[in-house]
């Protein structure tokens, strides 16, 4: 592990987490605890070698732990440590940040359904952060994207997102690419936009979900940098 040599807590940071693909690991680890082959695989590109590494490193500091797991797992499972889920608000804020880059669209990137856990974190504020009166609807949402389902819980305490099974019963069911989901989710819609089912009910709360998004009402090219 290379340093930059600096007293300076910044500089300390990123000696842990700031070589190439290590903040994308903890993004993984945010998810969810993962065994190393679902790790490989929800990282598109990342040689296997490198992987370890960052994996080795990452224990090493502290960030991450990981123990073996009985059947059915059967497997080494990674996790965050209690430091290492101090890395979820800045994580969270750099993506919020980084919201503008996203208006060029998906192009020839990897997408995972799962990456949409991370990006609802970034986007929509914690419940004590909303305006005075506001408050978040209770709704359930699978979405299905990408080959993964996920489960949105929205109440009183905050939105949440987690991997579920594909047959997960909810008030609304949203399909679609990642792209398609994210850009409905930021409070805009995708063209052609992702097909959305419930009650009427239902999806009215979900509209009110979708208003409370940070990006709602901008075009994410016009938010500040």
């Amino acid at each position: 592990m290379k340093s930059y040599g600096e007293f300076c807590a910044l500089a300390r940071a990123l000696d842990v987490i700031g070589d190439r693909w290590t903040m994308l690991i903890v993004r993984e680890l945010l998810v969810g605890s993962s065994r190393y082959s679902d790790l490989s695989r929800a990282l598109p590109g990342i040689a296997t070698n490198l992987l370890a590494q960052r994996l080795r490193t990452l224990e090493e500091t502290g960030v991450v732990a990981s123990s073996e797991e009985p059947a059915p797992v059967s497997a080494r499972v990674y996790y965050l440590t209690e430091w290492g889920l101090g890395l979820q608000r800045p994580l969270v804020e750099l993506a919020r940040w980084g919201v503008p880059l996203m208006s060029a669209g998906a192009g020839d990137d990897h997408n995972r359904g799962r990456w949409l856990v991370f990006a609802i974190m970034a986007l929509y504020p914690e419940a004590a952060a909303l305006p005075a009166q506001a408050r978040f609807p209770t709704l359930t949402a699978r979405i299905d994207a990408d080959g993964d389902s996920l489960l949105l819980v929205s109440g009183p305490t905050g939105v949440r997102a987690s991997v579920t099974n594909s047959d997960e019963s909810a008030e609304v069911t949203i399909a679609g690419t990642s792209e398609q989901v994210f850009a409905m989710l930021s409070g805009g819609c995708a063209d052609p936009p992702a097909t959305i089912t419930g009650s009427t009910d239902a999806l009215r709360r979900l509209s009110e979900l979708t208003a409370t998004a940070l990006t709602a009402g901008h075009h994410p090219a016009d938010l500040p940098a």
